[in-house]
């Protein structure tokens, strides 16, 4: 599958948001994935962008699961994705962190920008953007309705996905407390042999049901 960039669109609001972001609608019906590149620029001009974070599991439009490097994500498209996001945070004249989110159709390989925050507060963060092991998930539970409340988010790192995956679910299990509703969901979709496979978004909904 080769990379192909379609018309780029991207805005230079900042955020200090941290994480899985929760302000966008999921992901379309059909193969569109939701992807990251974070991209970290030094006060003396080096830029470094971090693999691509995959925003795999939705629930109402909310990402609870976060994941990278993304199940099988060719590596051309992305280098493309990469190559993207250092353009958009120069362009931007970005200094810290950003992200740059991307819609990718993942038959196609056609994506596009669809949104590019930057954090100029950011001081002096480690610009090593690559996840802290083999693979990583952030997992985010929402402490119950009242979305008021703080969530509980989870970063659960592990040699290769299968190790991460294990963990992801055994941290849920031991979880203190009632299990929420996001909870049950989470443990039945990490667990499912479709996300084990490498399925996410829409994809990953239509397989599971």
């Amino acid at each position: 599958m080769g990379a192909k960039v379609s018309t780029v669109m991207s805005s230079g609001g900042a955020t200090s948001r941290r994480g899985p972001p929760t302000d966008y609608a999921g992901p379309a019906a059909g193969r569109e994935r939701r992807l990251d590149i974070h991209v970290f620029i030094s006060e003396s001009g080096r830029l470094s962008t971090g693999r691509a974070w995959e925003r795999c599991v939705w629930r109402e439009a909310r990402v609870l699961v976060a994941e990278c490097p993304a199940p099988h994500l060719p590596v051309s498209v992305e280098n493309a994705l990469r190559t993207v996001a250092a353009d958009v945070a120069r362009d931007h004249g970005w200094q810290g962190m950003g992200t740059v989110a991307f819609a990718l159709d993942d038959r196609s390989g056609v994506f596009r920008v669809i949104s590019a925050e930057a954090q100029p507060h950011s001081g002096a963060a480690v610009a090593d953007c690559e996840p802290v092991a083999g693979h990583a998930l952030e997992v985010r539970i929402d402490g119950c309705v009242d979305r008021r409340l703080p969530c509980t988010r989870l970063l659960v790192c592990g040699a290769t996905r299968g190790e991460a995956l294990r963990r992801a679910y055994r941290a849920l299990s031991e979880m203190p407390g009632p299990a929420g509703i996001d909870r049950a969901f989470l443990m039945n979709r990490i667990a499912s042999r479709a996300f084990c496979s490498g399925l996410t978004g829409a994809r990953l909904d239509q397989a599971v049901g």
